[in-house]
């Protein structure tokens, strides 16, 4: 399109050599002509096939606006089914507020609606809070599995940021937490420590979500993975000087192999309830708490083919972390803090051995029915029949 602009040269012609005194010339107006740029706009071809006709292909085509990090757009509406001026108002405020990738990524979004003879002509301007990289790094994903796997190759790889879409109603910030849990008990060697998960959910509530998650490790990513080796290292060294658990369901034979795995962990590691509560700790710091050396061992069960699991309860009243490994197909405590802190340590033992001075909830670990006899003088607690309390709160392992 030309756009021509009014530029007197009385000044110029003047200049110009047998001109003088030609005042009817000097008189006269001239134009001069220059290509006007229109502003760039995504715009919708104006013919039937592109027109919009209804509210869901407006949320639809704003969507995709969105989706493109559109700034600006021209949208036709023609044969419309509905309140046009009502609609576009309802479906931009519900593409900002109430969808994932609006709430998680649009600012603003303003429009002017104009009617041309037999369609309606809306310019949408989109302003946004988040950059093309940070809307393109979102990751579409379905509940469940998916997220947990997301999550277990995010403290495999030392993520620190993750925007991913959830197609999920019941999706919290406190279930992602809860998942990230899993995934780091459920794999002892991907990750040496369980990072602090900041979640931010876009929009709060809906079927589709996008959870913005920050996970801080305590520290660099080169000392991390520097962690992540040495925690590899002492897994195959124990692999390396222990012998895996028997294939036959030979019960002595399987507690021996057992013993020798608690045995080394208790040569190796302190228990120290300031350390800390990782399996890197116990079998690279040489220091660790309870839930540190129960870690441990779960570990080392995985590492050798022992089936183990760690329980989160009580001893003497304060909290505490022990295990309960399954030999020939049936299920025994094992408590490593107490391997060179008593005379005999809670090795194999059965539920009455330790109700009373030890409690947990029985409502979330198997019955371990008997006392293996490995150590047949373990003493009774004073009180065999009492029940266990339950711990006041769910811990995840």
């Amino acid at each position: 399109m030309r756009r021509y602009r009014l530029a007197p040269i009385l000044a110029a012609l003047a200049l110009l050599p047998g001109l003088a005194g030609c005042a009817t010339l000097f008189d006269t107006e001239y134009y001069v002509s220059e290509v006007y740029q229109t502003p760039a706009v995504r715009q919708t071809p104006e013919d039937a096939d592109a027109s919009i006709t209804d509210a869901e292909g407006l949320r639809q085509a704003i969507l995709d606006l969105v989706a493109d990090r559109t700034e600006d757009a021209r949208l036709q509406l023609a044969n419309y089914d509905g309140d046009v001026s009502q609609d576009l108002a309802a479906v931009c405020w519900e593409v900002r507020s109430a969808t994932a990738l609006g709430a998680f990524a649009v600012e603003d979004i303003r429009y002017e609606l104009e009617r041309i003879v037999s369609y309606y002509r809306a310019d949408i301007h989109i302003s946004y809070a988040r950059s093309a990289q940070e809307l393109a790094a979102v990751e579409p994903i379905a509940a469940g599995a998916d997220l947990a796997g997301r999550l277990d190759r995010a403290l495999r790889q030392g993520e620190t940021y993750l925007a991913l879409e959830v197609s999920d109603p019941d999706l919290t910030a406190e279930s992602v937490e809860a998942e990230l849990a899993r995934a780091y008990y459920g794999d002892l060697a991907a990750c040496p420590t369980l990072p602090e998960a900041s979640v931010e959910l876009y929009p709060e509530t809906g079927p589709d979500r996008i959870a913005e998650i920050e996970l801080d490790y305590g520290m660099s990513g080169d000392a991390l993975a520097a962690r992540r080796q040495e925690l590899a290292d002492a897994l195959a060294a124990l692999a390396e000087d222990l012998s895996p658990a028997p294939d036959s369901d030979n019960g002595p034979l399987a507690a021996e192999s057992l013993h020798d795995l608690c045995g080394y962990l208790a040569d190796l590691a302190a228990w120290d309830e300031n350390a800390g509560p990782t399996v890197w700790d116990a079998l690279v710091g040489r220091a660790a708490d309870s839930q540190g050396l129960a870690l441990a061992l779960e570990a080392g069960c995985e590492t050798l083919g022992f089936a183990c699991q760690t329980v989160a309860g009580r001893l003497d009243g304060q909290e505490h972390f022990w295990n309960i490994v399954t030999l020939a197909g049936e299920q025994y405590h094992v408590d490593l803090c107490g391997w060179t802190e008593r005379d005999v340590p809670v090795f194999l033992a059965g539920d009455r051995d330790l109700w009373g001075a030890y409690w947990w909830d029985t409502s979330q670990y198997p019955v371990c029915p008997e006392n293996f006899g490995y150590f047949p003088d373990l003493p009774p607690t004073p009180d065999p029949n009492a029940t266990p309390v339950p711990t006041p709160a769910p811990i995840f392992l």
